[in-house]
């Protein structure tokens, strides 16, 4: 099974509680560790967290990005310890080539250091935008010389970053908004999802087992 998250709300939850925005990105960091252990306790086989979108590096001050950097810095290097200790691999994805040097480097130590890890996988997803992956995928199969002919929908997940992991099951949203905004584009044509009104740093425990009773009670055919 793989449970994601598109955490949205930080922002406004610092708002409401009068507080400086960037404390709403700490307290959203608490949200992702907690639910790792839901998921890790629940025999989930992967997850994964939307942490910073493609777009929002376009569009968000250098000072929110700086700080948004370094709470996701902090968050991987205090959890590497506990991953490798309870067998849970870590890997990212998103574009390598919008991000600053030093958060490739740290990402990809830990992706190195948990490799061996076979309980669960962690996936951060930062500078990820869906049409963004699909883009530099074609271009991956067209520079490597493949046959267009032997394209279809299984051989191209190879091209893909998110095309090594399975397709998730349940894309959790929070903070209201009623859409995926291309995450897991290619992947998630059967993905069952829960919306809600929640804030991320608010989505707790409760919440969590009211997404996943979703996916329990939901009909999957996948296309049959």
């Amino acid at each position: 099974m793989h449970l994601s998250f598109i955490m949205d709300g930080n922002r406004r939850w610092a708002k409401q509680h009068m507080l400086q925005t960037l404390l709403g990105h700490q307290e959203g960091r608490m949200r992702v560790e907690e639910m790792i252990e839901l998921c890790f306790d629940e025999g989930i086989e992967c997850c994964s967290f939307w942490a910073i979108a493609k777009k929002n590096i376009e569009n968000r001050s250098q000072e929110e990005l700086t700080y948004l950097f370094q709470i996701l810095l902090d968050c991987v290097e205090n959890l590497t310890s506990r991953l490798i200790e309870k067998s849970i691999r870590f890997d990212w994805v998103g574009n390598p080539d919008i991000l600053p040097e030093h958060i490739v480097r740290v990402l990809n130590n830990t992706r190195e250091k948990s490799k061996n890890g076979t309980k669960m996988t962690f996936i951060l997803a930062i500078g990820y935008g869906g049409q963004d992956e699909i883009i530099r995928g074609i271009k991956k199969f067209v520079q490597e010389g493949w046959d267009v002919s032997t394209l279809d929908e299984n051989t191209f997940l190879p091209f893909l970053e998110t095309g090594r992991f399975p397709a998730p099951d349940l894309i959790v949203r929070t903070g209201g908004d009623v859409r995926h905004s291309g995450y897991f584009l290619y992947q998630s044509e059967y993905s069952e999802y829960y919306f809600t009104d929640t804030l991320w740093p608010d989505f707790q425990e409760q919440e969590f087992y009211k997404a996943l009773n979703v996916l329990k009670g939901a009909k999957r055919n996948f296309g049959k």
